[in-house]
C-alpha cells in the first residue's frame, strides 16, 4: 500500500487524488493534509480519517512538525502560484512526488524546479493524465508499432465545452493570465501530447489567439455584475448559474472549487457573491477564448492544435495522418478509427476506463501507486525533463501569440537559461 500526504484540498485534491485513496483503501492511504481552508481541511480529515496532529494550514508547518519522512508521498495539488515550495520540500526530504501541472507560472521558474528535480533520487511524476488514459495510450502503440508507417501530420483539437469555459476560465480561478496564460492552465496536456504521440523534440511554434466573445461590450442589455441579482436575458442565456449548477448531471468538480457546500440552499447563497456567480460578460478574465498553434517537429514532422472554448460537447480529437494511413481519436466516442492507404477500414477500442479525463485521473494513481511499491520505471510516462519540453512549448506558443513572431524552441529555451542563471 502506498501511504501519502496531500498537499491542497480543493477540487482535484479532493476529488481526484483524496477519492482514489477512499475507492482503493488496499492501494492507497492518505495519512497527513495540508490546506489553508480550514473547512476543506477538516471535511478531508474527516473522510480519511486524518488525526488533527496530522493536519495543516500550511507547508512551512508540516514540515517544521514532520523534517523526515513520514509517508512513502507527497501529492501536490495547490493552485500553480504556490507549488514551488512543496515540491522543493518534498524533495529534500525524499518523498517521491506527484505534482498537478503547470509546474511554474513563469518558463524561468519551470527550468528552475525541473533543473532540480533531474537529480532528485527519488520518483517525480507531472500529472499530465492523458498520456495515462487506455484511448491514448492504444494510439501511442499503434503509432509507435510502425504497422501504419511513419507520422507525418497530426491535426490535435481540443474542445472545451462552453460551460466548462464559462466555469473554469471566465469565471473562474485560471481565468487571467496573471496566474497562468490559458495554453499553459488548459492545453500543455495537449503540447504533452503531442510530443508523446510523434516521440520528436518539437523545433519552431506559431501561434494566434485572442479573447474574443466574454467581454463586457457582449453583455445583454442590463445584465447586473451578477445572474442571481436579476437578469432580464436570464432564460435564454446558457450561462445563467441557474441552468450551470443546480442540475442532477453539473459537474461535481465546479462545485468542489466553491469550497463545502451541504446542499442547494448553500449554493444559491454562495452564488450571490462568489466569484462563479458573476455574469460571465463582467468578470475580470482576460485569457484567450481560442487559440491556434503551427508546429514543426524534428525530421519535418508537422502539427496543427486549436483549443476552442465555444464547443457543444467536451471532447479531445487527435487526427494523425501517416505514409500508409489516417487515425482518427474522438474521446467522446472512445474509439479509433483508421482507414488504410489500400482502402480498407477498421476501429479499435481501447480496454474500459474509469474516471475523469477519459480515465486518466485513474490511471495516473494507479500508476504512481505501482511505480513507489515495485520500483520500476515503466510505470512513469511522464517525467520532469518530459514535463519541461511540454511546458516551454506552451510559454514559446504564448510568446508567439503575444509578439506575432514564430519563435525557435532552441533558442527560447537558451534565453531563459541565460535570464534564470
Amino acid at each position: 500500500m502506498m501511504t501519502f500526504v496531500l498537499v491542497g484540498a480543493g477540487n482535484r485534491g479532493r476529488g481526484i487524488f483524496g477519492k482514489y485513496a477512499l475507492d482503493n483503501p488496499h492501494r492507497a492511504r492518505c495519512v497527513g493534509v495540508v490546506e489553508p481552508d480550514e473547512a476543506r481541511r477538516m471535511a478531508f480529515a474527516e473522510a480519511h480519517g486524518i488525526p488533527a496532529g496530522e493536519q495543516f494550514a500550511t507547508t512551512a508547518e508540516f514540515f517544521a512538525r514532520h523534517p523526515q519522512k513520514v509517508a512513502d508521498a507527497l501529492i501536490i495539488a495547490t493552485l500553480e502560484d504556490i507549488r514551488q515550495e512543496p515540491i522543493a520540500l518534498g524533495m529534500a526530504a525524499g518523498y517521491a512526488v506527484l505534482c498537478e501541472k503547470p509546474l511554474g507560472l513563469t518558463a524561468k521558474s519551470l527550468v528552475t524546479v525541473t533543473d532540480a528535480a533531474k537529480s532528485h533520487d527519488g520518483l517525480f511524476m507531472v500529472c499530465h493524465q492523458m498520456r495515462y488514459t487506455p484511448l491514448y495510450r492504444l494510439l501511442k502503440k499503434i503509432l509507435a508499432s510502425g504497422e501504419l508507417g511513419s507520422v507525418i501530420n497530426i491535426e490535435h483539437s481540443e474542445n472545451v465545452s462552453f460551460e466548462h469555459m464559462s466555469h473554469s476560465y471566465v469565471r473562474g480561478v485560471f481565468n487571467n493570465d496573471s496566474l497562468t496564460p490559458m495554453i499553459l492552465a488548459k492545453s500543455c496536456h495537449d503540447m504533452d501530447l503531442l510530443i508523446y504521440l510523434i516521440g520528436r523534440s518539437p523545433l519552431r511554434v506559431a501561434s494566434f489567439g485572442s479573447l474574443t466573445h466574454f467581454r463586457p461590450e457582449n453583455a445583454p442589455s442590463g445584465a447586473p455584475k451578477f445572474c442571481l441579482e436579476g437578469c432580464p436575458a436570464a432564460s435564454e442565456c446558457p450561462y445563467d448559474v441557474r441552468k450551470v449548477y443546480f442540475r442532477e448531471d453539473t459537474d461535481p468538480a465546479y462545485l468542489r472549487q466553491m469550497g463545502v457546500l451541504r446542499d442547494q440552499r448553500e449554493l444559491f447563497e454562495a452564488l450571490k457573491t462568489n466569484r462563479f456567480g458573476r455574469c460571465v460578460y463582467h468578470c475580470d478574465n482576460n485569457v484567450v477564448d481560442h487559440q491556434v498553434c503551427s508546429i514543426e517537429f524534428e525530421a519535418g514532422v508537422t502539427a496543427s492544435f486549436v483549443m476552442d472554448g465555444h464547443s457543444g460537447i467536451e471532447r479531445r480529437r487527435t487526427r494523425v495522418f501517416l505514409s500508409k494511413a489516417e487515425v482518427d481519436l474522438d474521446t467522446s466516442r472512445n474509439t479509433i478509427e483508421i482507414r488504410h492507404s489500400n482502402g480498407s477500414r477498421e476501429t479499435r477500442f481501447p480496454i474500459k476506463s474509469q474516471g475523469g479525463h477519459s480515465g486518466g485521473d485513474y490511471a495516473i494513481m494507479e500508476n504512481f501507486s505501482e511505480a513507489i511499491q515495485t520500483g520500476r520505471g515503466e510505470f512513469v510516462l511522464t517525467s520532469v525533463s518530459e514535463a519541461l519540453d511540454s511546458h516551454l512549448l506552451a510559454f514559446a506558443a504564448e510568446k508567439s501569440r503575444l509578439t506575432g513572431q514564430v519563435v525557435t524552441l532552441e533558442a527560447f529555451e537558451r534565453d531563459v537559461r541565460l535570464e534564470t542563471a
